[in-house]
């Protein structure tokens, strides 16, 4: 993989560099997701990073842990335009270091996050249980065309999986905990809600 820490700007033309496409090759070829984890959130990505930093995942973090006590039963994906998705284990590499702001991205761009993230869904849905996507607009219509894609391919059948959409937190976090919560029981998952 690309070892510089260079802070790579652009737009589409960071799909094609050679540290985010050694990423989507290492995510689709080598990375092994976390099957002790039941639970997985797929977040957006954020001008803050690393990732785990930034005042939404703060809150996200703290809610999962303090409120509803099942942070060490999560894993969190970041969706991101160039690198696809980041595992929470890789927010402090160079994967992260970037600036692509959303509006840069052109239908050539799109279509290539699209394809690339409905190859990598298969093998991260089927590794938990339960999933949620909490994304804002743009991510979100990325997300559920990708998923749309990937179900109708050869590994449809691992798609099954519990997928629930909540709102973004800054949107209303009340909701998304609600949500969340209500998942949880219906699919026994004892939590211990504060």
């Amino acid at each position: 993989m690309d070892s510089g820490d260079e802070l790579l700007v652009g737009g589409d033309e960071l799909f094609f560099t050679e540290r985010f496409i050694a990423h989507y090759n290492f995510m689709l070829e080598d990375y092994v997701p976390n099957y002790d984890k039941p639970i997985a959130f797929f977040l957006s990505c954020s001008k803050h990073k690393p990732y785990n930093r930034s005042p939404y995942r703060r809150v996200l973090n703290a809610m999962l842990e303090k409120k509803i006590g099942i942070r060490d039963l999560s894993q969190f994906y970041t969706i991101s335009e160039p690198a696809i998705v980041v595992p929470e284990e890789l927010d402090e590499t160079n994967i992260t270091q970037y600036d692509f702001p959303p509006d840069l991205m052109k239908a050539e761009g799109r279509e290539i996050f699209v394809n690339r993230l409905a190859n990598l869904l298969p093998k991260l849905l089927a590794a938990h249980k339960i999933l949620f996507y909490i994304l804002p607009r743009h991510h979100r219509g990325i997300f559920e065309e990708a998923l749309a894609k990937a179900r109708t391919g050869p590994n449809a059948k691992l798609l099954t999986r519990k997928l629930v959409y909540a709102p973004p937190l800054t949107y209303n976090l009340p909701k998304a905990r609600k949500i969340i919560e209500e998942t949880l029981l219906e699919n026994s998952f004892k939590i211990e809600s504060r």
